[in-house]
């Protein structure tokens, strides 16, 4: 469901003075000139009468025109403004719900307007969430086409009820009116019934979407498969490393590089810069490095004999957590117990000496959990009225039902299937993975970086960690696949020019098509002349080197093969049209409600 973009302030929200407000007031005003007409004279004033009557009648047609004319067409669906509003306000507030962390790092102020930001060199924010909005309506109506075509089914009418109560719930938390607060949400020309229509085809679509993330679900030969092209980035190693770091000289030595007349003149130069120059840290010659790493070099090949035992000890290591001057080689098919290696890194003067114990696939396996989520201090009183009661698993979901706030979780009797207790803060995953662990545990944790509570149920354990991120990462490139399809060649017509992004992917599309046929010409031409060239040259045989020097460099693995999510579907704001603002694709996350930390290849977990 969409999440609240309201903070209760105290203070009853500004009301909006729409077009239409504006419009009632002149009416009456109108209506007040009129009184005062028919005191003149009759005959005048039924002219006038006429007149007024067909003034004040343009304005409720001009605003239900606004409302129910065509504000665009995508691919062939008139939508008006409501349903364009709606499906805007859901983009917009997906997006900035999903990456809301990362916002500043994508140049964008909060504190400000943020439609009217800069998201690019030529489109504002308001720009850009104005074409993810026509790629949701494209989507859904694509989605609905096919789920009617194949007679799919289902009822909407209690989804929509629990989303009435939802929103009569957050109007109240927030301090407004439903009304008010669905004009807060949708646009100033949103109303109940006015959206309705909306809601009601988005919780159908998004059912199907449920069904069709069912049926795109691999099984256990697909996983199977998968893993065997993708061993690296799932299995584990074990091994030992040290860290030997070349003794750069800090002032020049008999290898510094010699200075020069002028250099030296400027060196001696008083006033207020010398004593600014001679802070800066020296910077030694390609002569003094050499010597210095091949110093350590030696001292790395002493280290190297050892190793084995007197190296510092990583175990469990995924590639994605190792240093990527070391992970080729450790994950090298060839590699074998005992082997060693010396391996330079030039760029940071230093050298690994590393040791190979094993390789191997990790079994640890996922948990299957029931959480209640709480933003107040009483999750050890939720936990106690449970075991006040009948003290099941069956009414500890009841009991996650009745305190998990939707618009945080969407889990159905609190049940998270699959969770990888290292994607989870790290005093859910010592829980987890406590080897004493038992179906029937309870405890209440509150990680100190959230502020949320959790009160836990374990129920057992599931399939391995793996498995589970190989089943995400299949699924979640399936469900990309089949939803892109539908946002591939959407047709959209702007007569009345209110989605100003159209034009400006056109013009650029024309000048990048125009610059790669520049482009294309003046190689063509270069070509010529190099032909010419070599006829002049008498030269017989044009050699090409780069192929031969280019070299091949293994990338590891990507953040989406490491993704973990045991609850991937397809109800994203953004994939889906839903109003739901919950972006559950799994793209990044580790479970169904924990993100998946990324770094793959940052070579952070042992650097």
């Amino acid at each position: 469901m969409p999440k609240k973009e309201t903070q209760n302030t105290g203070q009853e929200p500004e009301k909006i003075v729409t077009k239409y407000d504006l419009k009632i007031q002149r009416r009456k005003e109108l209506k007040e000139r009129e009184k005062r007409e028919e005191r003149i004279s009759r005959i005048v004033g039924i002219a006038l009468v006429v007149i007024l009557v067909g003034i004040v009648a343009s304005f409720p047609i001009r605003n239900y025109l606004t409302i129910n004319g065509t504000y665009a067409t995508v691919n062939g669906e008139k939508i008006s403004r409501v349903e364009f509003d709606f499906n805007y306000q859901v983009a917009r507030s997906s997006y900035l719900n999903q990456y809301g962390a990362y916002l500043s790092y994508f140049g964008l102020d909060t504190s400000r307007d943020i439609d009217s930001q800069m998201y690019s060199d030529t489109l504002t924010w308001g720009d850009y969430f104005d074409e993810l909005a026509v790629q949701n309506i494209a989507r859904t109506m694509g989605l609905e086409k096919e789920a009617r075509g194949e007679g799919f089914t289902y009822d909407v009418a209690g989804d929509y009820n629990e989303y009435r109560q939802q929103l009569a719930d957050a109007a109240t938390e927030g301090g407004t009116t439903v009304k008010n607060y669905i004009k807060q949400l949708y646009g100033p020309y949103a109303t109940e019934a006015r959206i309705k229509p909306c809601l009601e085809r988005n919780l159908y679509v998004n059912a199907y979407s449920e069904a069709v993330a069912e049926k795109l679900t691999p099984g256990q030969e697909d996983i199977q498969a998968y893993y065997d092209e993708h061993t690296a980035s799932y299995d584990s190693v074990d091994y030992y490393k040290k860290e030997v770091n070349a003794e750069l000289p800090t002032e020049p030595t008999e290898l510094a590089d010699p200075q020069d007349d002028t250099e030296e003149e400027g060196g001696d130069q008083g006033g207020e810069g010398s004593e600014e120059s001679t802070e800066e840290a020296y910077q030694p010659s390609e002569a003094e490095i050499a010597a210095a790493m091949e110093k350590a070099k030696e001292e790395a090949d002493r280290l190297e004999k050892d190793i084995l035992t007197d190296g510092e000890a990583f175990t469990n290591a995924k590639r994605s957590a190792v240093s990527y001057m070391i992970s080729d080689w450790l994950f090298d098919e060839e590699r074998k117990q005992g082997d060693t290696t010396v391996i330079e890194d030039s760029s940071s003067h230093k050298y690994y000496v590393v040791g190979f114990e094993s390789r191997y696939l990790d079994e640890t396996p996922t948990a299957n959990l029931r959480v209640a989520l709480t933003g107040e201090d009483n999750g050890q009183a939720i936990l106690d009225e449970w075991k006040g009661g009948a003290a099941t698993e069956e009414s500890f979901a009841e009991i996650c039902d009745k305190y998990n706030d939707p618009e945080v979780t969407s889990l159905e009797g609190g049940l998270l299937e699959g969770a990888i207790a290292s994607d989870m803060p790290s005093e859910l995953a010592e829980w987890i993975g406590d080897s004493a662990r038992a179906a029937g545990d309870t405890a209440v944790i509150s990680p100190a970086a959230e502020q949320y509570t959790y009160v836990l149920y374990y129920v057992g354990a599931g399939d391995a960690e793996w498995i589970q991120r190989i089943r995400t990462t299949i699924l979640n490139e399936r469900v990309s696949e089949y939803m892109d399809a539908f946002t591939e060649n959407v047709d959209v017509e702007d007569p009345k020019g209110n989605l100003p992004y159209l034009k400006i992917r056109e013009e650029e599309a024309a000048a990048s098509q125009s610059e790669a046929e520049s482009s294309s010409g003046e190689e063509s031409g270069s070509g010529d002349a190099g032909a010419s060239s070599g006829e002049e040259s008498g030269s017989g045989e044009a050699e090409s080197s780069s192929g031969e020097e280019s070299g091949s460099g293994d990338a590891g693995a990507s953040s989406s093969e490491e993704g973990g999510s045991s609850d991937a579907g397809v109800s994203s704001g953004e994939e889906s049209g839903n109003g739901e603002a919950e972006s559950s694709s799994g793209e990044e996350s580790g479970s169904s409600e924990a993100e998946s930390s990324s770094g793959e290849e940052s070579g952070s977990g042992d650097d």
